[in-house]
């Protein structure tokens, strides 16, 4: 049995797929499996999988016919095909850090009561250029999370009990590429990601896995997220629709977890999010849909936000804007 798997979904990938692939098979930790979904690549992506494979006895090759038009589907395939204790995504674009897999391996060899653990990440360009900052530091997250992490050497935090809190009130911290989870460990909600949350669905299982266990925050750069005009979505309406769907499901969750007076701060975030939504189905010109959302904001209470927003979609209307 592997150590680790590691799942790729691709589609239409040769520009950055091979430097993704480059970067697995470079890991000093060598007793992995990966797994590489093409989910239905119109362009040269079968052909160059099918050499990756001849060549490494390790790369476990998924050839979809037809493209599932996201990567929910060829991710929970690559899940269900995994057979090692510890599993670790890299999306096509995106590349690891040689260390990576050793590093989050020995970090959960050494804690079996974390579910997960997961790392900082670099942002980089199209050529793999360093942008200033990285994912969790321009976050601040060391400052902001500082109560819920606990320093245990060599880099290594153990978040907090109630680091579930923080995930669901501020932030959720882990990124795709920098998370490794141990589905053995999972019992109350396997893992999975699911597609109603498209665009979301990853945060939406890191938000399911943080309520299940402890987790483990390694502070390094180990991955690179490379940032260029298709992975950047530029469709803010839909990504907020998705962020109020997300919670909302989540509020559901907490339930168990946090205390009145943090329902009733996670309640005014999910309202928060319900307006810029409004705001931007305004802006949108689709009148009908924010006055809709804005009546759902008035549902939860009285809301001057919601009132002017339905006030300024009638007017918008009127003026033919």
């Amino acid at each position: 049995m592997p150590r680790v798997t590691v799942i790729t979904a691709t589609y239409n990938g040769t520009r950055y797929l091979a430097a993704a692939i480059d970067s697995v098979l470079a890991q000093s930790l060598a007793d992995f499996e990966y797994i590489i979904i093409n989910d239905g690549s119109t362009d040269g992506t079968a052909a160059m999988l099918q050499h990756y494979a001849a060549r490494d006895p390790r790369i476990r090759l998924v050839q979809r016919e037809q493209a599932s038009g996201g990567p929910t589907v060829p991710k929970n395939m690559g899940l269900a095909l995994a057979s090692a204790p510890y599993v670790c995504f890299l999306d096509h674009d995106d590349y690891f850090h040689p260390d990576k897999l050793a590093r989050l391996c020995e970090g959960m060899d050494a804690h079996p009561e974390w579910v997960a653990a997961f790392h900082d990440v670099q942002l980089v360009a199209e050529d793999g250029q360093p942008h200033r900052g990285t994912y969790l530091s321009n976050a601040a997250f060391r400052q902001i999370a500082a109560a819920h992490l606990a320093p245990l050497g060599g880099d290594w935090y153990g978040c907090g009990e109630r680091f579930y809190e923080f995930m669901s009130l501020r932030y959720a911290a882990m990124h795709t590429i920098s998370v490794i989870l141990a589905p053995g460990r999972l019992l109350r909600d396997p893992v999975s990601f699911r597609a109603r949350f498209r665009g979301s669905d990853d945060t939406d299982l890191w938000l399911r896995v943080g309520f299940q266990g402890q987790l483990g925050y390694l502070d390094q750069v180990l991955a690179y997220y490379r940032q260029h005009g298709s992975n950047l979505s530029s469709d803010n309406v839909a990504m907020t629709a998705n962020a109020v769907a997300l919670h909302e499901d989540n509020y559901l969750r907490a339930q168990e977890r946090l205390r009145p007076p943090e329902m009733a701060a996670y309640r005014r975030k999910i309202l928060s999010y319900r307006n810029s939504l409004g705001y931007g189905l305004n802006r949108a010109g689709r009148y009908a849909d924010a006055r809709a959302v804005y009546r759902d904001m008035l549902r939860a209470g009285p809301s001057l936000r919601a009132l002017r927003g339905i006030g300024k979609s009638w007017l918008l209307q009127l003026l033919g804007r």
